[in-house]
C-alpha cells in the first residue's frame, strides 16, 4: 500500500470504534498494520497541520476515533485486536523507530510544557532552542517561562542567532530528549496541575479552530454532540472559537459593532497591556472622538488590576462569542495563521 492508501486507511480508521478498525484491519498483512497504526499517531501529533485532511475529517477523529481514550491506547487496543497480543508489542515497538526515523521531534512536540522543562534544565541551551524552534508558538510561549533563567536566556538568544543545525546533531539532541522524558515518564513523575491545565486547554483549542473553520450548521451538529456527553467541555470549545488574541483577526465590520457598545474606561483598560497589533486594531475601528475620550481614560488611569483587565477584556469577548454562536462574527485569519490561547 503506497503513503497515499496507508493516510486514507489510517483517517478512516480514526473514525470507528476500535473493535471495528480491527476487524477491518485483521486481514491486512503485519507489516501493513504497522503503517497503518504509525500514521495514526503521526496524524495526531501533527494535528493535520500538512493539509491532508479536511477539518470535519479531523473534529471526527479526535470526537470519535479513540473512543473515549487517548491515541496511544486507541492504536494499541487496535493493534492488539488485529495481529494478537502476541505479536502486539513487537510492532509497536517498530512504530516507534518508524515514527523517530520520521520526524525525531514527534514525541517532544506532544509532551507537556513542564515535563519538557524538566528534562531540558539538564541539557544545553541549544537543546532548549532546538526544542523551541520545533515547538508551536502557542506550546513555546508556555514553555519559556518554564526555563531556568540560566537556560532561557541563552535558548533565545540562539533562536535569534538562526544557527544551522545538522541534521545529525539534530537527532542525537532529539534521541536525548526522549530519553528524558522516557525516563521521567517510567519513573512516575507527573507533570503540575497547571502543565494539564494548559495541556487540556490547548487540546480544546484545537477542537475549537477546527469547529470555527466549518459551516455554521454542521459545527452547531459537532458542538451538541460534545454537549450531550459533556456540557462544561462543550462551553469551553465554544469559548475557545474566540480568545483575546483573535481580536486582531477578527473582521473590521463585525468589531465595530461592538466596539460602538464599549465605553472609553472599559476599552482604556482592556487593550493595557494588549500586543501592540490588537491596540492599533482597535483604536482603527472607533471614531476620532472615540479615540480622543480613549487617550483621556489612559491618561488618568491609574495601573489597573489585572483581574479588571480581564474583566474589560472578557466583556468584549462575550459579545464576539455571542456574534460568533449566531454566524455573524468573520475573520480576516490567512491561512498560515497558528492558532494561540488566551
Amino acid at each position: 500500500m503506497n503513503a497515499s492508501g496507508i493516510r486514507k486507511a489510517a483517517l478512516l480508521l480514526r473514525s470507528l470504534e476500535s473493535s471495528t478498525a480491527a476487524e477491518l484491519l485483521r486481514s491486512a498483512p503485519p507489516d501493513v498494520v504497522k503503517q497503518v497504526a504509525a500514521e495514526l499517531v503521526y496524524l495526531d501529533s501533527v494535528g493535520g497541520a500538512e493539509g491532508s485532511a479536511e477539518p470535519a475529517v479531523e473534529f471526527l477523529g479526535m470526537l470519535q476515533g479513540q473512543g473515549g481514550q487517548d491515541v496511544q491506547g486507541f492504536v494499541r487496543n487496535l493493534v492488539a485486536q488485529a495481529v494478537g497480543q502476541e505479536r502486539s508489542d513487537e510492532i509497536l515497538g517498530e512504530i516507534d523507530h518508524l515514527l523517530d526515523d520520521r520526524d525525531p521531534f514527534l514525541p517532544i512536540r506532544q509532551a507537556q510544557p513542564a515535563l519538557l522543562a524538566d528534562v531540558l534544565k539538564d541539557l544545553h541551551p541549544q537543546a532548549a532552542a532546538l526544542v523551541l524552534m520545533e515547538l508551536d508558538a502557542e506550546k513555546s510561549a508556555a514553555l519559556i517561562p518554564l526555563l531556568d533563567e540560566s537556560i532561557r536566556a541563552e535558548a533565545v538568544r540562539r533562536m535569534a542567532l538562526g544557527q544551522k543545525v545538522s541534521p545529525e546533531a539534530r537527532g542525537r539532541v532529539a534521541a536525548m530528549i526522549r530519553d528524558g522524558l522516557r525516563a521521567r515518564q517510567a519513573s512516575g513523575e507527573a507533570p503540575t496541575a497547571a502543565g494539564a491545565a494548559a495541556a487540556d486547554d490547548g487540546r480544546l483549542r484545537r477542537v475549537a479552530m477546527l469547529l470555527r473553520k466549518l459551516r455554521r450548521d454542521l459545527r452547531d451538529t459537532l458542538l451538541e454532540s460534545i454537549r450531550k456527553r459533556d456540557p462544561d467541555q462543550a462551553r469551553r470549545v465554544q469559548d475557545l472559537m474566540v480568545v483575546w488574541e483573535d481580536v486582531p483577526l477578527v473582521s473590521d465590520r463585525s468589531l465595530q459593532d461592538i466596539l460602538r457598545t464599549m465605553d472609553a474606561g472599559g476599552l482604556a483598560l482592556a487593550i493595557q497591556g494588549a500586543d501592540p497589533d490588537l491596540e492599533v486594531k482597535i483604536r482603527s475601528n472607533i471614531s476620532e472622538r472615540a479615540v480622543a475620550m480613549l487617550e483621556e481614560e489612559i491618561s488618568l488611569m491609574r495601573r489597573p488590576k489585572p483581574e479588571d483587565v480581564e474583566a474589560a477584556r472578557e466583556k468584549i469577548l462575550t459579545e464576539l462569542r455571542q456574534l460568533n454562536a449566531a454566524g455573524e462574527l468573520t475573520f480576516e485569519e490567512p491561512a498560515s495563521h497558528a492558532s494561540a490561547s488566551r
